[in-house]
C-alpha cells in the first residue's frame, strides 16, 4: 500500500469486483477509496465484508453525509457511535463531513440541505 494516497475515486456497490482486484502495485499505486459511512453502519453482512477486501490492500476516506453539521440540532449520538466504530474498525487515512443540514425535529431528510443565512 502507497504510504501517500494521490488518487482517490467514490466507491459504489457495482464497482466492488473491480476494486477488490485492482492491483496495490504498479500503475495504481496512490489510488484510495472514499466512501460514504452511512452505507456501511450495521452489525455485519456482505458490505462490510467486501470494504474489509478493499481496505486490505488499499487506504479508505470516510466522507459523511449525514451529520446534519449545519442544523440547528446537535448530531445524533448514535450516529456519531455508529461513524466512530467505522473509523475504529476501518482506519480510514481521512475523516470528512459534509457542512450541511438534513435532520430537523428528529426527521431525517434525505438531501444535503445549504447552511441557513439567518
Amino acid at each position: 500500500m502507497s504510504p501517500v494516497p494521490t488518487a482517490g475515486l467514490g466507491l459504489k456497490p457495482q464497482h466492488y469486483p473491480e476494486a477488490a482486484a485492482c492491483p496495490a502495485a504498479g500503475a495504481q499505486r496512490g489510488l484510495w477509496f472514499e466512501v460514504h459511512p452511512e452505507n456501511y453502519m450495521v452489525a455485519g453482512g456482505p458490505r462490510l465484508s467486501w470494504l474489509e477486501t478493499i481496505r486490505a490492500a488499499r487506504p479508505l476516506s470516510l466522507h459523511g453525509v449525514g451529520l446534519s453539521l449545519a442544523g440547528d440540532e446537535r448530531p445524533d449520538r448514535e450516529h456519531l457511535a455508529r461513524f466512530r466504530a467505522l473509523i475504529d474498525r476501518f482506519e480510514p487515512f481521512l475523516v470528512s463531513e459534509h457542512l450541511a443540514w438534513s435532520r430537523r425535529g428528529g426527521v431525517y431528510h434525505p438531501d444535503l440541505l445549504p447552511v441557513p443565512r439567518s
